[in-house]
């Protein structure tokens, strides 16, 4: 082993050159030295090779690794095989490294003699960080631990990622902690293994890794994207049963039932591919009922009350009526009987069906539970008021978190005030960035747990009624297509709006603006967009690219691509003024709203002239 070498980082390269570049550079300017990088390109058909070959000449730490098409499992394989670092890790091509990531998880990893460090991940989607809001899997990383048992912290189980991590590598070489070749959900069985064998595992809070969900093109998805196809289901079986094996191996049962525990919920993610397709729905019901059944004390989880009905449904083989109430909307009144509170669906105390009355009794707090009376966008605030919860739950604390897309760091907490068992909140707008986005939560505290919840149209008290889309001179309050709450600034304030027979520009005042600002005009017949071109403190467009004759096109600006038209107000320097050609003319003006546009006119007022030019332009 070379002492020089602290961490080998093994990158799993097939058919990603759109996202390769940023992987690279993610790597090759951490802050931790002594790294090498290991690139396994696994006969990409695309130009990945060709990125590779680049940066591997321009960097002496980038190694490139071809193999014959065999799949991530064994590409991470050789790649730690081959690996000459004290430490390793894997990762995917099309995600990316915060700069200090590895520094921090080999420095603890250092102080700690630790054989596995961990750490958190975001979500990026289109540039935008979000954080992963899968329970149990943010409250591993929420956390520091050192953990030299782990059956002193089960849960850890719920942590199935392999790239948030770094391993000393001859405790996963001398343990055969690699991946199953050819399965297609490998990380699991590669990370549980190391779990259970590790002789201490720590847990840092950082963020030290970036995994892209891609568009929602089939051809784009990735694998955790096509989860009701059921070869991704078979998949996923194989996956499950293979990390059994190792723990038959430890031959202790309560560390085996609850591995098996906090799997259950995995199983629930292709759930819907029931509704699709009669051979999935039989293959679906023979497999999981079986899994379900060998768990002792399956009901004995906190995945609450639709879940665990759900898995009545699968033990009992209710295929029809699993079917139904998955596309139920899960509506019911809330009952007290003898100090226990019920939640009473369709389904309660049904006598075909006979589910226990405890799968309905509430446990843990759900959105649908969750009432607010008013939300409104008010000159300079946001305004939510009356909120209110059922009295089986004893509600300690609520908070409004809204927080940034663009920085994940940025979280802005807000508690609520109580009044007569509701609670309100003002908030002036003043506070945030008026060229950010931002998501909305409650973070609510009762029986004394914590839960963070996204704010939902469908906890308006009437959701039917209410505006999706609350807009102000400086805002837009709305809700997103899954009808989720978020907030943008769409405030900007341009300099000047020059124009020559040339080109337009546009100089905004505040520069650079992020990078998620964009001004275009819009042909408001054709519904044709023609984006400015982004340069040093200008956008700039040339007429010749848009000057359809006897057309008008609006000036609009788009802010984390929602679109909004740009007013006169917002401009300190604006001129309207005629420009002439050859044979068109073209206005720039402010309408009777004050927002700007731009009329071209043809000089060919005969019939037979537009009809010739029309001619010539196709």
């Amino acid at each position: 082993m070379s002492q020089d070498i602290k961490l080998s980082v093994v990158v799993l390269v097939y058919n990603t050159e759109q996202y390769l570049r940023d992987c690279l550079d993610s790597l090759v300017n951490q802050t931790l030295q002594g790294i090498e990088i290991i690139t396994v390109n696994d006969e990409s058909p695309d130009n990945s090779l060709f990125i590779l070959e680049e940066y591997s000449e321009n960097y002496p730490n980038i190694k490139v690794v071809n193999q014959t098409n065999s799949g991530g499992a064994v590409a991470g394989n050789n790649g730690v095989m081959q690996a000459k670092g004290k430490y390793v890790t894997i990762m995917d091509s099309d995600d990316i490294v915060p700069l200090d990531a590895y520094e921090k998880l080999y420095n603890k990893a250092v102080n700690e003699d630790a054989d596995i460090v961990i750490g958190k991940a975001n979500i990026l989607i289109d540039g935008v960080q979000k954080e992963i809001l899968y329970k149990k899997e943010r409250q591993v990383w929420e956390k520091e631990r050192v953990i030299n048992n782990v059956k002193d912290y089960l849960d850890i189980f719920y942590d199935g990622f392999y790239w948030n991590k770094i391993y000393r590598r001859e405790f996963l070489i001398d343990n055969d902690c690699l991946m199953p070749p050819g399965m297609l959900y490998a990380d699991r069985p590669m990370v549980h293994k190391a779990f259970l064998y590790a002789s201490k595992i720590a847990i840092i809070k950082d963020i030290v890794y970036l995994w892209r969900k891609r568009g929602e093109e089939a051809s784009q998805k990735s694998i955790t994207q096509t989860n009701s196809d059921m070869k991704n289901f078979e998949d996923r079986l194989e996956s499950y049963y293979y990390q059994l094996d190792y723990f038959n191996e430890k031959k202790d049962e309560t560390l085996y039932n609850e591995f098996c525990k906090r799997n259950i919920d995995r199983f629930f993610f292709p759930i819907k591919g029931i509704l699709e397709s009669d051979d999935f729905k039989e293959k679906y019901f023979q497999e999981v009922g079986r899994i379900f059944k060998s768990i002792n004390g399956v009901y004995d989880n906190d995945l609450g009350i639709i879940k665990n009905i759900y898995i009545y449904m699968i033990v009992n083989n209710l295929q029809e009526e699993l079917v139904e109430f998955v596309q139920d909307d899960y509506k019911g009144s809330i009952v007290e009987e003898d100090g226990k509170f019920y939640w009473a669906l369709k389904q309660f105390r049904s006598q075909e069906l006979s589910i226990p009355d405890e799968l309905f009794q509430l446990k843990n707090l759900l959105t649908q539970f969750i009432e607010i009376g008013e939300l409104k966008l008010e000159k300079q605030k946001i305004h939510l008021s009356n909120l209110i919860f059922p009295k089986a739950f004893n509600i300690d604390r609520v908070k409004l978190e809204i927080r940034s897309r663009q920085n994940v760091n940025e979280v802005r907490e807000y508690h609520l005030k109580e009044s007569n068992n509701t609670f309100s909140i003002v908030i002036d707008q003043d506070d945030l960035d008026h060229t950010e986005a931002y998501d909305i939560y409650l973070v609510i505290r009762y029986n004394d747990k914590e839960d963070m919840y996204r704010i939902t149209k469908k906890m308006l008290k009437y959701s039917n009624q209410i505006e999706t889309t609350f807009v102000n001179d400086s805002y837009k309050l709305f809700f997103t297509k899954n009808g989720n709450l978020s907030f943008i600034g769409k405030f900007v304030n341009v300099k000047k709006v020059l124009s020559t027979n040339d080109i337009i520009e546009i100089i905004p005042t505040e520069y650079p603006y992020d990078r998620s600002l964009e001004f275009f005009v819009q042909n408001r017949v054709t519904k044709e967009k023609i984006y400015f071109k982004t340069g040093e403190n200008v956008f700039s467009l040339k007429w010749k690219h848009f000057m359809d004759p006897d057309s008008v096109y609006d000036l609009y600006y788009e802010i984390h691509e929602h679109k909004f038209r740009l007013s006169a107000d917002s401009v300190r320097d604006l001129t309207e003024k005629v420009h002439q050609w050859v044979d068109v003319s073209g206005k720039l003006y402010l309408t009777d709203k004050n927002n700007i546009s731009i009329d071209i006119k043809s000089s060919f007022k005969s019939t037979l002239g537009n009809l010739k030019r029309k001619i010539i332009r196709v």
